[in-house]
């Protein structure tokens, strides 16, 4: 009310508060960056301890258990988990949300520091990695071309990469599929043995030969001088000649020195085209559409040099196309809604500049909006965007229960500025009071429990919030200015709303007169809910729908990389000879040694007839049978990104995987379940060097030292750098590949003894051949295996988990092993616990609120009812259209919850108003429900229209995320149906509840009376 007298007596100032206010938002929202995320912190670190080639038993053994024993003891830790290959061993640790990482990460390095030593000495480095949803690439590009690009790396490095990097807002540019050349020493292992070299010395020979380091300064002449020894190679011809022992004999005479490219052992492919990797990633806080333009103009360029001639750049991924067309899909969802709800405003106004005026309140709002969001440091991406399009439909809310008064108070004869205040005061506590119980549902969200749905929901709820209020504001001041000095037209009666009022009227009347028969109705309309709730389904987090395929081969062995490709080949030409009929874009293909995987790019979903579970279907019918591995689909799910899997845990990693195996056969019989697969690196063959301790000790050699010599036969050893004018190449000793692959050239590998007395392998040690896991897996510190499923449609991840326990619970494991559900069900449970919780809580916030304002607990009991219905009508309605119950479903019965009260909130204080102004009580009730019957369905009705587009359509998150349709049908079946229930039924909650609060008042009276007195004693003495 104040507000709404200094906009009356200082019309200008309010005029050009908001002018600038517009200004600032057009400013803003052009400065605004946009983003596919905002730069949220994900609470989880990896850490990656190179080790290559080694064993995954090796590596679990010596590396990983260690550090995961002392990583265990860092606070705040919910989950671990551990990947141990021949390269090394990946700790992944995921913490609580809000969790500090830059001190977590310190702390994991002190706690890796701390066992060190006991560490194979010869691991090179540690990295410790956190995660932002800004490290996304911007763009994924892939390369190919019919001639060879495995020699490609320079000019590819120095046109492509290098060019990329310069451009502003880039970070780094991550070139892979192609590696840079290296300086190779490989020892021919007859030679070895011929001149007995100890391995351990050559390698300090040529560390000693290859150094440069600093030596001081002096000052001479007044000139500082830094000297500088160097004894670095110069040429591949320098390192063949350098002298290695007392004979004169050189490197060159007993290795192979070479310039060449590593051995490949991976691939990738384009549409059967080999081909190369390019990821590009932006500043933190650079635009990222302006990022992927310039991007996308420097590879015009690049393309038009003579060395990309025959070359393809292929964009496989784009960022920035995802966030425009989640932008133009929102702008588009919310003109539509927009211009329903000017079509619904005059509907029920008949006045073009009455319905103009509570229009202003959208764009308006909006812009305050943006202009918060550029001083709040935010960004426009698919959450915030998510809100704006929410809001939308709220907006003229105020606008319209301020005017719609005003308007009142005018058709009764006052003049303009006291029918502005009178209007003003008969609903500013109304609107007040709703804006807040609005937005008062996302703090639970903010201070509550924490996980990921929750923390993105915050950046929604900042949008919704700063825009709710805006629309408050201007509802307050410049609404009743507006129309002050804006004569409106005709006499505030539409006769269609006039006969639904007095009928409406009518209907209530007899309501309030059989209290119990409309009690009877509304336990029938509570009881109703068993009908849908039983027939809905609930999907927390739905199979993923994006136009991306994956379709691991689940390789059953360690293959050479031609027979791989063959592999990949033979799939690959199935797909791209049946390219039309499955609606493919393009064909994807990874492939190393032991795994192998495609990619299928569907076209875009509005050219696209089929869905792709029909899609996948369709591949299956003929996919053509491989040696090497059994094809399946792997499907993802939205929100947790987690893929639905049942965990196998057990102590022996051989035994674990005959378990696991026999659990994949079992769920293959399980009824709608797809692509059940044993999620398992292929099983690879190691030689084992068993070394005996006596005789080694009878040579004055450990075990260890034994181990030493031949790790850096087999495995390598990495020398300091080769310098070149163009840079550092990684300068590598080891034996040849065919000695590598020699058993007898193992056996014959030569050890010199400390008084130097050489002596061969086989006399330490016992050489044997066994088989060993492709890769060892470890969840929560336990040896895991991991039987991985999608679902056929019409099968929820409920159904799933429902059908799995049943048949698991009456399967017998052997003894020391076990089962149990993956991350996606568990998630699942705790984001429905957690949203559950947070709904509760904002219950609270909202009586809370009310109680406070209205300084009554009638009042507060009364409306929240509304809430009841709405979650009855939101299941009725799911029912109606065949919607699912999803994560996307909840958030949207959390925005219902503030929405729906609002209808409530602007009766029950008309009500309280007529009351104290002398009216009865159901006089009070019934002209009350009258009078605010106009303004509630305006409101409801600006709402759901604002909503409709996005519950008919496709529009998702992000482009290809989760659809809004389930939230927005939740809130538009929960807001239809609360509205209809609560101005029927809501007069009589009311006198009910005030009746029952009377009946309390009476019989604690009664009791205070009827208690009886102790008598006094007689003071009559005998």
């Amino acid at each position: 009310m104040i507000l709404t007298e200094l906009s009356l007596r200082r019309p200008v100032t309010v005029v050009m508060f908001f002018v600038c206010m517009t200004v600032i938002g057009l400013i803003g929202g052009q400065r605004l960056s946009l983003e596919f995320l905002p730069d949220i912190e994900f609470p989880g670190i990896f850490v990656q301890i190179p080790y290559r080639n080694s064993t995954p038993e090796e590596v679990e053994r010596r590396i990983t258990r260690p550090v995961e024993e002392a990583l265990a003891t860092l606070p705040g830790i919910q989950r671990m988990n551990s990947e141990s290959s021949d390269s090394g061993a990946g700790i992944f640790i995921l913490f609580d949300w809000g969790e500090d990482l830059a001190i977590k990460g310190v702390e994991a390095r002190d706690k890796i520091d701390a066992v060190r030593d006991d560490l194979p000495r010869d691991i090179e480095r540690i990295q410790i990695q956190k995660f932002e949803a800004g490290s996304i690439p911007v763009l994924t590009l892939r390369v190919s071309a019919q001639r060879d690009l495995s020699n490609a790396y320079d000019m590819l490095e120095r046109a492509l990469k290098r060019r990329i990097e310069r451009l502003g807002g880039v970070s780094r540019v991550d070139l892979y599929g192609v590696d840079p050349k290296e300086v190779r020493i490989e020892l021919a292992a007859d030679r070895v043995a011929a001149h007995g070299i100890d391995l351990r010395a050559l390698s300090e020979t040529l560390q000693r030969a290859n150094f440069s380091q600093t030596a001081g300064d002096f000052i001479e002449g007044g000139r500082r001088y830094y000297v500088k020894p160097e004894g670095r190679f110069e040429s591949i011809g320098q390192i063949r000649a350098l002298v290695i022992d007392r004979r004169g004999l050189r490197l060159g005479d007993i290795a192979d020195v070479q310039y060449a490219e590593p051995v490949r052992t991976y691939g990738r492919h384009l549409n059967g085209s080999y081909s190369i990797g390019l990821d590009v990633y932006k500043e933190t806080g650079a635009n990222l559409v302006d990022v992927a333009d310039r991007v996308l103009a420097e590879l015009d360029e690049v393309r038009e040099l003579p060395e990309m001639a025959g070359i393809n750049l292929y964009i496989m991924e784009n960022t920035a196309d995802n966030v425009r067309s989640s932008l133009d899909d929102l702008i588009e969802a919310g003109l539509i809604g927009a211009l329903l709800s000017v079509a619904v405003l005059y509907l029920f106004l008949r006045d073009w500049r009455m319905t103009l005026i509570v229009t202003t309140a959208v764009p308006l709002s909006l812009l305050i909006t943006l202009g918060a969001m550029f001083f709040l440091g935010m960004s426009l991406n698919i959450l915030s965007l998510m809100g704006l399009m929410l809001s939308v439909g709220m907006l003229v809310d105020n606008a319209v229960v301020v005017t719609e008064s005003i308007f009142k108070a005018r058709a009764e004869g006052r003049s303009a500025q006291a029918a502005t205040l009178e209007g003003v005061r008969g609903v500013g506590l109304a609107v007040a009071l709703g804006t807040l119980t609005t937005a008062i549902v996302f703090i639970p969200n903010l201070f509550g429990a924490q996980n990921e749905i929750t923390v993105y929901l915050t950046h929604v709820a900042t949008t919704i919030c700063v825009s709710l209020g805006a629309s408050l504001l201007i509802a307050l001041t410049l609404i009743p200015q507006l129309t002050t000095r804006i004569a409106l037209g005709g006499n505030g009666h539409v006769r269609w709303i006039e006969s639904l009022a007095d009928r409406y009227a009518r209907v209530l009347a007899w309501t309030l007169r059989h209290p119990g028969k409309t009690g009877v109705f509304i336990v029938l309309v509570l009881a109703s809910v068993a009908v849908p709730a039983g027939l809905v389904k609930m999907d927390m987090f739905p199979q993923d729908r994006s136009k991306r395929l994956f379709l691991p081969y689940n390789v059953n062995g360690v293959y050479r990389l031609s027979k791989m490709e063959e592999a990949v080949d033979t799939i690959e030409r199935y797909l791209l000879d049946n390219q039309a009929r499955f609606e493919i874009e393009s064909v994807y293909s990874y492939f190393d040694l032991g795994r192998a995987e495609t990619t299928i790019l569907l076209v875009d979903k509005e050219q696209r007839t089929q869905s792709p579970e029909q899609i996948m279907e369709a591949i299956r019918e003929k996919l053509p049978k491989i040696a090497i591995g059994d094809p399946s689909f792997e499907q993802n799910r939205q929100g947790s990104g987690e893929r639905l899997s049942v965990q196998v845990f057990g102590e022996s990693s051989e035994r674990l995987r005959e378990v696991a195996l026999e659990v994949e056969r079992i769920l293959r019989g399980v009824d709608g379940l797809t692509d059940v697969r044993l999620k398992a690196s292929a099983e690879d063959w190691e030689v084992r060097v068993r070394v005996d301790r006596d005789k080694a000790r009878l040579y004055g050699l450990s075990s260890q030292q034994v181990a030493e010599v031949v790790a850096g036969a087999m495995r390598g050893v990495p020398l300091r750098p080769y310098r070149t004018a163009t840079g550092e190449v990684d300068l590598v000793l080891q034996f040849r590949l065919k000695d590598r692959l020699d058993l007898d050239a193992l056996r014959s590998l030569p050890i010199i003894t400390p008084d130097g007395t050489r002596v061969t392998l086989s006399t330490l040690a016992e050489l044997s051949i066994g088989d060993v896991p492709g890769m060892i897996r470890r969840e929560d510190r336990l040896t895991a295996l991991s039987v991985e499923f999608g679902t056929a449609e019409g099968t929820t991840s409920e159904d799933a988990r429902e059908r799995v326990k049943q048949t698991l619970e009456n399967t017998q494991l052997p003894p020391g092993y076990s089962w149990g559900f993956g991350r996606a069900f568990s998630d699942e449970q705790e984001s429905m616990q957690t949203m559950m919780q947070n709904m509760l809580l904002a219950v609270a916030c909202i009586y809370i609120v009310m109680a406070v304002l209205f300084e009554s607990v009638l009042a507060p009991s009364a409306i929240i009812t509304g809430i009841l219905f709405s979650f009855i009508g939101v299941y009725w309605f799911f029912f109606a259209t065949g919607t699912d119950f999803s994560f996307m479903a909840m958030i949207g019965m959390l925005v219902l919850m503030g929405i729906v009260v609002n209808n409530g909130i602007v009766l029950v204080d008309h009500v309280n108003r007529l009351r104290a102004a002398g009216l009865g009580r159901s006089e009070a009730l019934v002209q009350g429900s009258r009078d605010r019957l106009r303004p509630i369905l305006m409101t409801a009705a600006t709402t759901v229209l604002g909503m409709v587009p996005l519950a008919l359509g496709d529009t998702a998150i992000g482009g290809e995320g989760p659809a809004y349709y389930p939230m927005a049908r939740a809130i538009i079946g929960g807001l239809v149906f609360s509205t209809g229930v609560s101005l029927l039924v809501l007069p009589t909650i009311y006198l009910a509840l005030e009746d029952l609060g009377q009946w309390g008042r009476r019989v604690l009276h009664r009791a205070r009376h009827w208690w009886p007195t102790r008598p006094q004693a007689s003071t009559t003495q005998t």
